[in-house]
């Protein structure tokens, strides 16, 4: 019964995190946009620009990268290299696909997760803030771990529907 709950409700949670992964990059899009139109605006009619657009725009273009990336990754979006394996017998393709997966897992863990809180830890230790808003450059930073943890869920997900895949058709033979 656990083995069936689990894929379940891993598969769940990368739905509910594909939703709110793809409202907070709708919010995060709206906020860079009214910002640089703001910044355009207070530029032409008052003669300079707002202190804070600058700097607001840039770090909303850092989370709806790293945020983005992982909702696309999530989605089967992201830029996938398959143009070779797919010339490959099935059982090489699904060889393929397997390194693939391992090494999105490295990549997600290691370089995201772990290399994100690594970069969070030194940013506090640095103190550095954004001059024009009372915004340290680690609660920024903080998006790059979060989207790894949300990767590393739908690389999961996909993992075990692979799997589940794979149990269909060695069952069917």
């Amino acid at each position: 019964m656990a083995e069936k709950f689990l894929p379940l409700s891993i598969s769940r949670a990368s739905e509910v995190s594909k939703r709110f992964l793809g409202g907070v990059c709708a919010v995060a899009m709206a906020l860079l946009t009214l910002s640089v139109l703001w910044g355009v605006a207070t530029r032409y009619l008052f003669g300079t620009q707002a202190a804070f657009t600058e700097e607001l725009a840039r770090m909303l273009l850092i989370v709806v990268t790293f945020l983005g990336g992982a909702y696309a990754f999530g989605s089967g979006a992201h830029i996938g290299l398959d143009f070779l394996s797919e010339r490959f017998e099935p059982s090489a393709h699904r060889l393929c696909a397997k390194i693939a997966l391992g090494l999105c897992a490295v990549f997600s863990l290691g370089v995201l997760t772990f290399g994100g809180i690594l970069l969070i830890l030194t940013s506090m230790e640095s103190g550095n803030r954004l001059v024009s808003m009372p915004i340290y450059m680690w609660q920024v930073y903080l998006c790059v771990p979060i989207s790894g943890i949300f990767s590393t869920l739908f690389l999961f997900d996909r993992i075990l529907s692979e799997g589940a895949k794979s149990e269909k058709k060695g069952g069917e033979k």
